[in-house]
């Protein structure tokens, strides 16, 4: 019952999660896929948002920057005024006010943003320079840092960016981003140092989340400036340098895939900054995606959740109720089998258990009734059959006997054997005769066989011997009356051929909870087609004959599990007989049911 229990507990429960749960695991399964087209669309979106961010701020810096030094540098009084201030020639008062107005709106640029180190405008062949801060002399510093970017451009190049480090290896080492732009009007150029540090703190700040990386490249994928906590700068270089040397026309070349940085998953943008030129790109981390995931589909779980408790509670009180009306219809039906009234509950529930306790009631109470009376009538048939079958038996065997005392009587040589033969006759015809359906021990069955194997001494001599092989664990098992004594009268039939000696072995032991039982002689034996013919009378139920087709039947009748009598044999070598019977301890007084215990 509780293994139906749980069964029945699963399948309700089955029931409500198609109804309940699935409903809901789908809702969860459309959320985290419309989340997570959301967020790729959001990360495109973000990632372009921050590039634009980044060439805005920059823009305003470096066009404003190169744009004025540009039309400065372009004028011509600016190109005679730089020449006599660079060849330390005096200056006139008018010359000197607009060098001073030079610088300051040099300065004037440093100041307006804090990224910007300095400003200066260098014509070729002086070793000197005009700066933010006025007119200076080049420098270790300067050869090696914005100098070196000026010297390395090539003629066709007119804007170049490049990051340089001042002092490398020294306590006053800094790190710069150098922007030079050569003049259109004078042999020279422009320089905007930039501070690289300020310059990411500016990127830092345009960042929508912390998720996001920003970072400046040239032309080969060299690193410039990052912005974030962006780690795996090695990895972006080779990976930047690829793709922006793989085909002359940028507009080609695909500006969005993903990227496996330090073991991370990243979504990665880039667009090209034109004069100067580099490139600007930026990262994002598919965390991101979790992170909304996780806030949009905790609220759903936790319905997920209270939705499988429901479901359990549900399914647990379904099966209760159930259970509950099936026992009560179980004990409906136990107390018509017994006899006893049935009180039907008083209450008013009108569902299915009410349809099927009144249709079934009464169709249950009459199958009752009729099985009784079959089994009562079968019973009947059984017990007159065994009593039948059991009964052939004697009128052959005292027919036999009879004829023997006869041969004894006319000897007239009466030394105790006529009396012998007579107490084992009238023994035998005791046991019998008495009440076929009273069970006896396997001891009593060897004692009455071992009288009738003496009678038939004395009709036929020492022509035949019989072994006992019996195990004594056995010797208490139930057997019914009359089982050995037909079998070892077919083998005594066929063990004796002319004057020879026949052999005969009763054998029983025990295998398992079984009772196995044989009989074997070294008789005539039969062929194939005897033994086939033998088998087919044993098994027709029409057959008359009182030997192994008897105790066919009855072993059939009394132990119904059972397969009845197993035959072999072969031709001039012998024949077995054996059966099985479930093993059962013989109790003089219990009632005979033919059952194991």
């Amino acid at each position: 019952m509780k293994g139906m229990k749980r069964k029945f507990f699963l399948k309700r429960m089955w029931n409500f999660v198609v109804v309940m749960l699935i409903p809901a695991l789908l809702l969860v399964a459309v959320t985290t896929y419309m989340t997570f087209v959301t967020q790729m669309h959001r990360m495109t979106q973000d990632n372009e948002r921050g590039i634009e961010a980044v060439r805005s701020n920059i823009s305003l810096v470096l066009d404003s920057v190169l744009a004025q030094n540009s039309y400065m540098t372009g004028m011509t009084r600016t190109n005679m005024v730089l020449n006599k201030a660079l060849k330390r020639e005096s200056l006139s008062y008018t010359d000197a006010i607009y060098l001073r107005s030079l610088v300051s709106s040099l300065n004037s640029m440093t100041n307006a943003y804090d990224y910007v180190d300095s400003v200066l405008i260098y014509m070729d062949g002086y070793d000197r320079a005009l700066t933010s801060s006025g007119l200076v002399n080049l420098s270790a510093d300067d050869y090696s840092g914005w100098y070196s970017v000026y010297s390395s451009m090539s003629d066709t190049e007119r804007t170049c960016i490049a990051p340089v480090v001042v002092n490398a290896g020294k306590a006053s080492e800094r790190r710069q981003l150098v922007v030079c732009a050569r003049m259109m009007t004078m042999e020279g150029c422009v320089a905007v140092t930039l501070n690289i540090s300020h310059l990411q703190e500016m990127i830092a700040v345009l960042r929508p989340s912390d998720n996001q990386h920003l970072y400046l490249v040239d032309g080969s994928g060299r690193l410039l400036a990052k912005a974030g906590d962006a780690g795996a700068t090695e990895e972006l270089q080779n990976l930047m340098g690829k793709t922006l040397s793989g085909a002359g026309n940028t507009a080609e070349q695909e500006h969005e895939f993903w990227i496996k940085l330090d073991d991370r998953d990243c979504l990665l943008n880039w667009q090209s900054y034109q004069n100067p030129d580099f490139y600007i790109v930026s990262t994002i981390d598919r965390a991101m995606i979790l992170e909304k995931l996780g806030e949009r589909l905790m609220p759903l779980l936790l319905m997920a959740v209270v939705a499988l408790y429901a479901i359990v509670f549900l399914a647990y009180v379904n099966t209760k109720r159930s259970f509950d009306e099936i026992n009560l219809m179980l004990q409906m039906f136990e107390d018509a089998e017994a006899g006893r009234t049935i009180q039907r509950p008083q209450r008013k529930v009108n569902d299915e258990y009410d349809v099927i306790m009144n249709n079934i009631l009464m169709m249950f109470l009459n199958n009752t009734y009729l099985n009784i009376q079959l089994k009562e009538k079968q019973y009947r048939q059984q017990n007159a059959e065994l009593t039948a079958l059991q009964l052939q038996i004697n009128p052959h065997f005292l027919y036999n006997t009879l004829q023997t005392l006869d041969m004894e009587a006319r000897k007239l040589n009466d030394d105790g054997r006529i009396s012998a033969v007579v107490g084992y006759v009238s023994d035998i015809l005791k046991y019998s005769l008495t009440n076929p359906q009273k069970s006896v021990s396997l001891r009593e069955e060897l004692d009455y066989l071992k009288k009738y194997v003496e009678v038939q001494h004395y009709r036929f001599g020492d022509r035949f011997i019989i072994y006992y092989e019996v195990d004594d664990d056995v010797m208490d098992a139930e057997v019914f009356r009359l089982m050995l004594q037909p079998v070892v009268e077919n083998s005594l039939l066929h063990a004796l051929r002319g004057n020879e000696r026949g052999y005969m072995k009763v054998r029983a032991r025990r295998i398992g909870d079984k009772v196995n039982l044989r009989v074997i002689d070294n008789g005539d034996g039969m062929t194939r087609e005897e033994l086939e013919a033998l088998r087919k009378r044993i098994a027709n139920r029409n057959s008359r004959s009182i030997g192994l087709t008897n105790l066919d039947r009855r072993l059939r009748l009394r132990y119904p599990e059972e397969t009845g009598l197993r035959i072999c044999s072969i031709k001039n070598l012998g024949t077995s007989v054996s059966f099985c019977i479930p093993y059962k301890k013989y109790t003089p007084d219990a009632p005979q049911t033919g059952k194991t215990e």
